[in-house]
């Protein structure tokens, strides 16, 4: 059963590191600038509904800035807005020493992203000034990347889909310097590639991009950056739902990558304002399977047999395989068309009922997902591999230290 990454589970742990600060930061009345685009009545229904994301993501900032004692100064821009009324917020903000920091939501429309360059390095947060920030990437890339990197201690291939766009840039960047083995793809590529890989994260925003017929079991972790409003008032994420039971873990929409992207920026301005060596949010380790672990006997699927449909099938059948691989080597006889059918069926049987034991290595992820039962390991079973027991990596991903305050352009 797949298993999900609560961002929001990463933002309380970032508010209760971080609170503490607060008593620090309150008195000083220090501003955070946030800056989003409304639009108008007769824009298009595509370029609403990213300006309805943007808002959704600002409301979200104001919270978490106030909540460190920040006073939260969110400027929502008018349809219509010029080139001129844009550049005097911007230099507003850089002129304002009570201005710690400012934000750009993106994307602002297109006559006016060239300004976006005009913010002070110094305040930018989020990476938006292309290279002159203290930080490689945005708040959203470098959260995705600690988020992957308790599942690939072991030299993993990540498939990064969207990689050309903002935040994949940045995931790519920042996984490259780490030395990670990357699959990157984007419009136009063959997305069925990703099932040869065995860590995804998609930054497309494209609902639905990502389905059953690309995720796989042998997937460790699918990062799911995606995050679309509906006329409804849910949110759509790129992978479809009927593939979230597939892979062994799964960020949610909501819930998942946005909760992390803001506990990056509270650890970043944190960081900034009051205490370089602030501590930092983490995501614990789990435990998964490798491919090999998990697909040694179990044949793949063809293309052409991967329905929206089967998911669960596809995952009944891994554990019916393991649990007749943790049951020793069938014996095929004479009659092996007949009796390897009915003792495919036996082993499903008996792999349904045999959950518990320790032989089943999807049933002992299961228990160590859980921390249900810490029994033995028996012959021949196959170990999950959990974060840190697993070959630790040269590079690991360390939040950047900020400038100590006072620096340039402050």
């Amino acid at each position: 059963m797949t298993e999900h990454v609560s961002g929001r589970d990463v933002l309380r742990q970032a508010k209760e590191l971080y609170e503490p600060y607060r008593n620090d930061v309150a008195p000083t009345g220090q501003r955070v600038a946030i800056i989003r685009f409304q639009p108008a009545e007769n824009d298009p229904p595509d370029w609403k509904i990213k300006l309805e994301a943007s808002k959704v993501s600002a409301e979200q900032k104001v919270k978490s800035f106030e909540h460190l004692g920040f006073q939260a100064d969110h400027v929502v821009m008018p349809p219509g807005t010029t080139r001129a009324q844009f550049a005097e917020v911007l230099e507003r903000a850089n002129q304002d020493p009570q201005t710690r920091a400012i934000i750009v939501q993106f994307p602002p429309p297109a006559h006016l992203q060239p300004l976006v360059q005009r913010m002070d390095p110094a305040k930018d947060i989020d990476a938006l000034t292309k290279g002159r920030s203290p930080y490689n990437a945005c708040a959203t890339a470098e959260g995705i990347c600690r988020v992957v990197e308790p599942f690939a201690k072991d030299d993993p291939v990540i498939a990064v889909v969207g990689s050309k766009g903002f935040v994949g840039q940045g995931v790519v960047t920042t996984l490259r310097e780490q030395g990670h083995r990357l699959m990157e793809l984007d419009a136009g590529d063959d997305l069925r590639r990703v099932r040869d890989a065995d860590i995804v994260v998609s930054v497309t925003g494209n609902p639905g991009i990502l389905g059953p017929d690309h995720l796989r079991p042998h997937h460790r972790l699918v990062v799911d950056s995606g995050f679309v409003p509906q006329a409804d008032g849910s949110v759509k994420g790129d992978v479809q739902r009927a593939a979230y039971d597939i892979p062994q873990h799964l960020t949610p929409v909501p819930g998942g990558i946005g909760p992390v992207e803001m506990a990056t920026l509270m650890e970043r301005v944190v960081r900034r304002e009051v205490d370089p060596d602030a501590p930092s949010w983490k995501v614990d380790p789990r435990p998964y399977l490798t491919k090999d672990q998990l697909t040694q006997g179990v044949p793949e699927p063809s293309p052409a047999t991967v329905t929206a449909t089967q998911p669960a099938q596809m995952a009944q059948a891994a554990q019916a395989a393991r649990g007749q691989q943790a049951a020793g080597p069938q014996n095929p006889g004479p009659q092996a068309s007949g009796s390897q059918a009915a003792g495919s069926q036996a082993a499903g049987s008996q792999a349904a009922g045999a959950q518990a034991s320790v032989g089943n290595p999807i049933a002992q992820a299961a228990r160590l997902r859980t921390g249900a039962g810490h029994g033995g390991v028996g012959p021949g079973t196959v170990n999950p591999t959990a974060g840190p027991s697993a070959p630790t990596r040269a590079q690991s991903p360390v939040p950047p230290k900020p400038p100590t305050p006072g620096g340039p352009g402050r």
